[in-house]
């Protein structure tokens, strides 16, 4: 046997379960802790759900790192269940990492039948229950939400939290105390410290000299509450004329968007700047940060806004 394949042997092989990765807080959270994984000590797969390729995949995959699909037409529980079952019989991963809140079930329930020794459910936001008017609608959600929470908990031999709220929305508070590990979400701090150059480069490139300029990152998802965003900022603009609004991110409720900037006279001082992967420079380019979300675990935005010095 060669050196390289002894040493191979000595890696710890993680399979790390994700959405398509997108330039977003908890695809960013998943990435970064993979990479500060030793790769002397690790060996790291992803297996991301659905076809899609998202836009920070091919960076992922540039750095070496394998990535697997798991193909639209294997994604509901029963078929993901055989997916991941046929997956961990045919190549043997020593931990499991899942970031897919209850999906995770399904994921570690194959693992655990295959003998993974570590299964890692990761919680990344809370979500309290919204108000539901038809009872039988909020039975079968709230029996869903017992349900998972208990088989996470079970299928799970390790549960992170970035917060407490997240950990037990997760795995239920009896779980989270027996199995949960609070993991703060972090960033590396130098990145967002001001830089006055680049500042007046980045306003001057998005032709926002001279503004007031507001800022928010997140992607585009009701729960992020944008279109309130949007009715505040037209108060606001008609008060500071020369103020702007940049919306840093991209989702399923882009257009939408797009057409209440245009309802609300907008389009010249409101902008939506899709994904983009020099968010620490935007940051320096903005005054003052909003971030309107009805539900969040442990925003990595407000982190790097904080970071950047932004009220």
């Amino acid at each position: 046997m060669s050196l390289e394949q002894m040493d191979k042997q000595k890696r710890k092989k993680v399979l790390i379960i994700n959405d398509p990765l997108q330039y977003g807080g908890s695809d960013l959270v998943a990435v970064r802790l993979q990479q500060h994984l030793d790769p002397d000590k690790f060996e790291c797969v992803y297996c991301l759900r659905h076809d899609e390729i998202g836009p920070m995949e091919s960076r992922v995959a540039q750095s070496g790192v394998r990535i697997l699909h798991q193909p639209d037409t294997a994604c509901s529980y029963i078929k993901s269940y055989f997916f991941y079952k046929r997956l961990l019989k045919k190549e043997p991963f020593d931990i499991v990492h899942c970031h897919l809140l209850f999906y995770s079930g399904i994921a570690l329930f194959a693992a655990k039948r295959c003998g993974v020794e570590k299964r890692v459910a990761h919680a990344h936001f809370s979500q309290p229950m919204r108000k539901i008017r038809n009872p039988i609608i909020r039975f079968v959600k709230s029996l869903y939400h017992v349900v998972m929470r208990g088989f996470v908990s079970f299928v799970s031999t390790d549960i992170i939290g970035c917060s407490q709220a997240a950990g037990e929305y997760l795995a239920g508070r009896r779980g989270f105390r027996r199995k949960g590990t609070v993991l703060n979400n972090g960033i590396v701090t130098k990145q967002y410290c001001l830089n006055e150059t680049v500042r007046q480069n980045v306003r001057a490139s998005l032709g926002l000299n001279h503004k007031i300029v507001l800022g928010h990152c997140g992607q585009l998802h009701d729960v992020k509450n944008q279109m309130f965003l949007l009715d505040v900022f037209h108060s606001f603009h008609r008060r500071y004329e020369n103020s702007a609004l940049i919306l840093v991110g991209d989702g399923q409720d882009r257009q939408q968007l797009e057409r209440r900037i245009e309802q609300l006279q907008l389009s010249k001082c409101a902008h939506i700047l899709g994904f983009r992967n020099d968010v620490p420079q935007l940051l320096m380019a903005m005054d003052c940060f909003v971030f309107p979300s009805i539900h969040e675990g442990f925003p990595l935005t407000l982190i790097e806004a904080q970071a950047a010095q932004l009220p």
